[in-house]
């Protein structure tokens, strides 16, 4: 399998498990939650922590599967 195949399967398969996690949290998450839970959060120091989940999160709202709406001063994201 080529690396950009294994990527791909890779980033289906986060897709799948961030959907499934918002499935379980009606309500919504916010992205430090998301990559906590799922055991995502990043180890790098400078100002753009969690950038893994917050990008596939920007791709799933692209693709209308996942919304965000302020709430309370916060912005969670919940399935569409």
């Amino acid at each position: 399998m080529k690396p950009s195949e294994k990527a791909a399967k890779a980033r289906a398969e986060l897709e799948e498990a961030i959907l499934e996690y918002l499935s379980l949290h009606p309500e919504g998450a916010i992205n430090n939650q998301i990559a906590r839970d799922l055991g995502l959060e990043s180890d790098f120091a400078g100002r753009q922590k969690n950038y893994l989940s917050y990008s596939v999160l920007g791709g799933l709202m692209k693709r209308g599967l996942v919304v965000r709406e302020e709430v309370d001063g916060k912005k969670p994201f919940k399935l569409a």
